[in-house]
Parts: C-alpha cells; structure tokens; sequence
C-alpha cells in the first residue's frame, strides 16, 4: 500500500507529522482517526527517509542498520538510547531522519513496530512482524539478534549475484562498446581510403551501410534503452498487470522458472522459520511470509493456506494446495510436525534452496560469459573478414 504523510493533532493537543499506510488518501484518513488523532493538513506521499533516496543520493542500510542496533540492546541499553546512539553519526542525513522519526514516535508512546511499518517499504515486510513479537515477549534484543542474521545472510545472497554478474556484464558492454568503435570510426575511414582510390568492393559497401545505419539511427538505442527502463518499472509494481504477466511467465521457462521457485520458497521458509521462533502466531506468520515472495505466481498460489490453517488443517497440508511447493519440502515440513521442530525443517529448506539457488547462478553466469565472448568474437570477426576481402580486391585491382 502507498504511504500518506498527516500533520494530525492527538487528544492532548499536540501536533506533529505522521506517516501511514492506506489505500487511498482517504483511506489514510480514516485509518488515523481510528488511532485516535485528528488529521490535520495532508502532507503528500512517501516517507521522510525513502524521499532521501534520490538515483544519486545515499539511503539507509537497513542491513547496516539492524547490525549495530542489536548489540546495544544485547547491552541491555535503552531502545531511545540505542537510536540515540546510532543517529550521532555526523555525513548520513538520510539516518538522521530516520532516526530522529522513530525516537519522535516513541516520545509519542507508540510501539517500534508500528514506526518500522510507518516507514513503508524501507523495511522488508518480515521485520515490523518480528519486531512486534519481540515486544510482546519481552525479547526484542533476542529476537532482533535473529532478524540480523537473516538480514545478513539476504545481504549475502544479494552480493554473491551482484559480483558474479559484474565480469560477464563488464564483457558485454566492453564488447559493445568496441562494435560500435569499429563500425562508426575505423570502418569509415578504411572506406574513404578505398574510395580515394578508385576501388569498389562489395564487401565495403556492406561495411558501409551498417557504419551509416548505426550512425544515422544511433538515437534508436536511447528509444530501445528508455522502453526498457518503462518495462522494468512497470514489471517491479507489485500488482501490476504487466507483472503478473511475466512472473507466470517466468515460471514456465525452463531455467529462470527453477531460480525464481528457488529464491522464492527459501525466502519463505527463511521468513516462517524465524517468526515462528519468535513467537508471532501461525495465521499472522503465514500473512507476513507470504508478503516477502516477490513472484505473484507464487504469492497467490498460497491466498488458501491461511483459509486451510483456520479450518484445523497442519502446515504441510495447506501448503500443498500451491503446484509450486515441491513434494521435498512439504514431507520436511511434515516430519517437523510430527517431531515438534518445524522452524529447525523450515531454515533445513531454506539452506537447501538457498544452495540451490547458488549453484545455479553460478551455472548460468558460467554458460552467459562464453556465449558473450563467442557473439562478440562473431560479430568483430565478421567485421575484419569484410575489410579483409576489401583488402584482397584492392589488390586484384591493382
């Protein structure tokens, strides 16, 4: 849901800024008036902290963020005096706000939980949950200890795909780039250079049009490039049409199916694992987990668990009525059950698909780099094999 930005008063009088979740602007409204404060002036979208997020500009480390919390609570300092501590931190505005925006709120009375929410989707979904349960028991340093190690192990995950995409990619623009060299400025001028000479070659001239079509329709590359950057934002909105589209398709391709199943069901079971150890009760947990799968495919294919779970049926049986979750991970789950361990099964499957998940980038990324390397070899060998020919009727013309 879109975050609204209120200037409210509450029922002593005082006023000041409040960010909230809502369906619409009105819907916002309605929901602060429930809370118990009166909205005065709307404010616009967004939160304080995500507007600092800029294409250019730092954001907040959430990771980072998490990592040096947990360890003055493990000191048993104050939760204010623990985001005391963090915001004296001079050159990180964007931290600053945030911190500032939780300590305010909890001047205000209102629980941690509620202000990770209130910062919308700077948080991922799994964390005002665990937060909450922490505070329910009375363990947020120890809950909060295991919300840094999977934020940490997401981090991880992330990094691992992010380097091992770097060379091929650094390939393929390399690569990219040096076509476009030849073609625009080294085939030109061996072209001028025949021409000078009186020599026609066929294989020049077809040198030619492509250096000509690339520098008279360069301007279709920024069009191809700009239509690129339209699609993937429409497909990174979480309910689009366009998104769903290609998640389903997605999941019918041979390869890309088994990584985005992969990613998917280990952050799932990752996410269950630790809500479940935290204490957050099974319907809310279902509820939580299923917001971190990013695939709607999947995400809708689990709307019933919840419905089955009311209704007395174990974890297992409800989760087999999504086709994705494989036959594996629902008798692990099953075997859970039946021992009373069913948080150990579920991180057991998280470990599984995350090394699954591992091996097959690795494969893919292993396949991507010579198959780039062998297109760009084709295509500059291509380009040399014309001039090569140019070269031989210059000389059967002299």
């Amino acid at each position: 849901m879109p975050l609204f930005r209120y200037k409210v008063s509450d029922p002593s009088g005082k006023v000041s800024e409040l960010l909230i979740e809502g369906d619409s602007q009105a819907d916002a409204a309605r929901r602060l008036q429930r809370r118990g404060v009166v909205p005065l002036t709307f404010l616009g979208e967004g939160g304080a902290a995500q507007r600092q997020q800029g294409f250019w500009k730092k954001g907040v480390d959430v990771t980072d963020f998490t990592e040096r919390l947990v360890p003055l609570l493990e000191a048993n300092i104050p939760l204010e005096r623990s985001l005391a501590i963090l915001g004296d931190e001079p050159g990180n505005p964007p931290l600053q706000q945030l911190v500032g925006d939780l300590r305010r709120g909890l001047h205000e009375g209102r629980k941690f939980s509620d202000l990770i929410r209130d910062q919308g989707s700077l948080f991922p979904p799994v964390y005002a949950g665990v937060v909450e349960a922490g505070e329910e028991a009375g363990a947020l340093p120890q809950v909060m200890g295991q919300l840094k190690a999977f934020l940490a192990s997401s981090a991880e995950l992330r990094s691992f795909i992010l380097s091992s995409s770097i060379y091929p990619g650094f390939i393929a623009v390399t690569g990219l780039a040096m076509m476009g060299f030849v073609l625009g400025v080294i085939v030109p001028k061996f072209a001028a250079s025949l021409a000078g000479a009186g020599i026609q070659s066929q294989a020049t001239d077809f040198l030619m049009r492509l250096s000509q079509g690339l520098r008279n329709y360069w301007w279709l590359s920024l069009l191809v490039v700009a239509l690129l950057v339209f699609l993937v934002r429409e497909v990174r909105r979480p309910e689009g049409k366009l998104r769903q589209g290609w998640d389903s398709l997605v999941m019918r391709l041979p390869l890309f199916g088994s990584l985005a199943l992969a990613s998917n069901l280990s952050r799932f079971a990752r996410t269950m694992a630790i809500l479940m150890r935290s204490g957050v009760p099974l319907l809310h947990t279902v509820a939580i987990a299923s917001r971190v799968i990013q695939n709607t495919t999947i995400r809708h294919s689990l709307d019933e668990v919840s419905g089955e779970l009311r209704q007395g049926q174990k974890i297992s049986g409800a989760l087999a009525k999504s086709p994705f979750v494989p036959s594996l991970v629902l008798r692990m789950v099953a075997v859970g059950e039946e021992t009373g361990n069913v948080e150990e099964m579920l991180d057991r499957v998280a470990d599984r698909y995350e090394a699954d998940l591992r091996k097959s980038i690795k494969r893919l990324l292993s396949l991507f780099e010579p198959l780039v390397i062998v297109l760009l070899g084709l295509g500059i060998g291509l380009v040399v094999f014309l001039m090569f020919s140019a070269i031989m009727d210059m000389q059967h013309a002299a």
